[in-house]
């Protein structure tokens, strides 16, 4: 039991909108970081006001949630937790990637609160550009509309794949206790 749920939660339409939404607020985007490390990618934080948002996106990410808890029991035994309503939309280009090992909550105090990190890939990939995870000896297919989710903590660490001819665009937040 590795604890890394996958579920399709949107059909290519709503992943192809999101791409362009994008494309079309680059001036909003920045460059990300992970931790200290500066990243080689754009990203825009997007915050959630209703969750009808997106083609439903925070309807389909509570519903992950609860379907998570479902599969893995041991989760609803911990504090009461709850989607965090802001998130990442990232694009990197081709040769880039997030190299470094990591997971998302590795002790600095602006992100204790993480109970469980989730990923939705936006767009198909066919050479690399998944997720690995060290531990549990796995990769995350980069399949547009999946959602995966993972545990925050150093139990699963992970890095991205580089893909050397593809954009990888996603969308990553995290669950939070309430």
């Amino acid at each position: 039991m590795n604890f890394i749920y996958s579920e399709r939660i949107f059909e290519k339409k709503s992943c192809d909108k999101l791409i362009d939404f994008f494309e079309k607020n680059k001036h909003l985007a920045k460059k990300g970081d992970g931790g200290n490390a500066k990243l080689n990618n754009l990203e825009i934080n997007i915050k959630l006001s209703n969750p009808e948002e997106f083609d439903g996106l925070g309807k389909k990410l509570v519903s992950g949630c609860k379907n998570y808890g479902e599969k893995y029991p041991l989760f609803k035994k911990i504090m009461p937790y709850k989607l965090y309503t802001s998130f990442q939309l990232c694009r990197f280009e081709p040769g880039n990637h997030y190299s470094s090992i990591h997971c998302e909550n590795d002790g600095n105090p602006k992100y204790l609160n993480r109970v469980l990190a989730w990923m939705i890939y936006l767009n198909d990939i066919a050479d690399g550009g998944g997720t690995e995870f060290l531990q549990q000896e796995t990769t995350l297919e980069p399949i547009a509309g999946n959602l995966y989710i993972w545990p925050a903590g150093p139990t699963h660490m992970h890095r991205g794949v580089v893909s050397k001819s593809e954009k990888k665009y996603f969308l990553t937040g995290w669950y939070i206790y309430s």
